[in-house]
């Protein structure tokens, strides 16, 4: 929230100093420093997470839901499994060109916050509240809503058909099931949930593996016609392919996640820039081996069909030793597929819930959600506040529609985000840099964003045009609360004073 107004020449000089993009450059400079971690910084989450945590977290972020809901909703816009596998590479090298932007400026701006440190460190308060608006309430909920259903529905598929009656109601109950365990874990402690995370990734892992060997098996048996269909029939629509991107980049979008916890790993400038490489290198090479998998098992109609293709590879592969083995099978990649979709939410959930607390610190959201619990050290009103509106996500069930509306917001900003690489060497050329990348990389990264958001302007106009409109609504709501707060401090400082209590928590 604003200061409110003075007539000490020192607090005005003070408030200039956040008005980083018309600055000189050795105020932008202090500037900076003061937003890495320091004596006289906001409350900071303990540093906890190791090299190993760090990398396990942003693998085990990205296999989760992505890779068992994507490749068929990749195969359905593309039209022939080579076109599916180039979108993947493209897909891949695209999230390396940002996680090696976001290393630059995750060691650079140390505090936790990632994209939200970034913004406003680049473009100001204004443009780091409306990235708080849209994606702090919304994408972020609606994208631990994505991960909540896939998990639930795996897991109800293996007992009843996705055609039953109660199919539909069990699968929301499921969702809703999973965000409150896991809200509950961390809650009691970050450290469990941690831990949590860790466990699930390598869980995920040897089912994944298990894909890839199923795969391997499949093609060294010489049956190659399913893969063998190449580019034929390929759809060369660009804007079409936006849809295809956005499905193929949520299986790797735990790259930009590490960046939002870099206050919480221990050594960041070292270990941050490492963790995102490793972790990318391994995504690219696992999931171009998983979608060869996919494309030599299934056919073309079982992949443009069929919603668990999971269960279908685990029913035809396993199936071979009889009736009993394909029900193995599908058990086996169903209950894989829900661990590894509940692994992902776990570490969605402790990611999302750092945002609103960070945001609340600087003033940009009530006071109340940034009450950390004296005895843990959790920042429970956020993790209480993510989880609620994930749980209203829920009931929309529509998995495509809303993976296609996370990336459309999560590309637009994170593409201010790759222009801000540039942008602040030019005003801060002096300002010390573990990590510095290449230009090349934020300026491929930032073009990519450009095609992927205009993309869908040409296939879907109104529901692009609506989140737009959507993030300009957040011009008022901020020069009416964040930058007045003498509105409304008497009835949040009451708020957070009953939360606190409440839940035994302090600011």
């Amino acid at each position: 929230m604003g200061r409110p107004e003075s007539d000490d020449p020192d607090d005005e000089a003070n408030e200039r100093s956040e008005l980083i993009p018309i600055l000189d450059k050795d105020s932008q400079c202090d500037h900076i420093a003061e937003m890495t971690l320091s004596d006289d910084s906001p409350t900071e989450l303990e540093p906890h997470m190791t090299l190993f945590s760090t990398v396990l977290f942003a693998v085990g972020q990205a296999i989760g839901s992505g890779i068992f809901v994507s490749p068929n909703e990749v195969i359905k816009q593309v039209g022939s499994p080579g076109m599916a596998l180039v979108i993947w590479v493209a897909s891949g090298l695209i999230s390396m060109c940002g996680a090696l932007s976001f290393s630059e400026l995750g060691t650079l701006i140390r505090r936790s916050g990632g994209e939200y440190q970034y913004i406003r460190a680049a473009y100001g308060k204004l443009a780091a509240f409306l990235y708080m608006w849209v994606c702090g309430v919304l994408r972020n909920s609606m994208g631990c809503a994505v991960i909540a259903l896939t998990s639930s529905s795996y897991l109800a598929a293996i007992f009843m058909s996705t055609e039953h009656a109660y199919f539909l109601i069990t699968k929301k109950a499921g969702a809703a099931v999973a965000i409150a365990i896991i809200i509950a874990v961390n809650s009691y402690s970050t450290k469990y949930g941690v831990r949590m995370v860790n466990l699930f990734c390598v869980l995920k892992l040897a089912a994944l593996f298990v894909l890839i060997l199923l795969g391997v098996w499949k093609l060294c048996e010489g049956e190659t016609e399913n893969i063998g269909v190449g580019f034929r029939d390929s759809e060369m629509n660009p804007a079409v392919w936006t849809t295809a991107f956005f499905a193929a980049l949520w299986s790797y979008s735990g790259w930009n996640c590490v960046n939002v916890m870099s206050g919480e790993i221990k050594n960041p400038k070292k270990n941050l820039p490492r963790a995102l490489v490793i972790s990318q290198l391994v995504l690219i090479s696992l999931f171009l081996l998983a979608n060869i998998a996919y494309c030599s098992i299934l056919t073309l109609a079982d992949l443009n069909d069929e919603a668990a293709i999971a269960l279908t590879v685990g029913k035809k592969m396993f199936g071979r030793f009889g009736g009993s083995w394909g029900r193995f099978g599908e058990v086996f990649f169903g209950v894989s597929v829900a661990i590894s979709s509940f692994g992902a939410l776990s570490s969605s959930l402790i990611v999302c819930s750092r945002l609103p607390f960070i945001a609340a610190q600087e003033g940009m959201f009530p006071k109340c959600v940034a009450l950390v619990q004296t005895r843990t050290g959790t920042p429970i009103v956020g993790l209480l506040y993510i989880g609620i509106m994930s749980f209203l996500c829920v009931w929309p069930t529509n998995i495509p529609e809303l993976i296609g509306y996370v990336g459309f917001l999560s590309w637009f900003w994170w593409g201010l985000c790759f222009l801000a690489v540039p942008l602040l060497r030019w005003k801060m050329p002096d300002c010390p840099r573990q990590f510095k990348v290449c230009v090349a990389v934020p300026i491929v990264a930032f073009l990519s964003t450009v095609y992927l958001v205009v993309g869908p302007f040409f296939v879907d106009f109104w529901p692009s045009v609506s989140w737009v409109l959507l993030t300009l609504l957040g011009v008022p709501i901020y020069y009416g609360y964040v930058d007045d707060e003498n509105t409304c401090t008497r009835w949040m400082d009451k708020i957070a004073s009953i939360l606190g209590k409440l839940l035994k928590a302090e600011l």
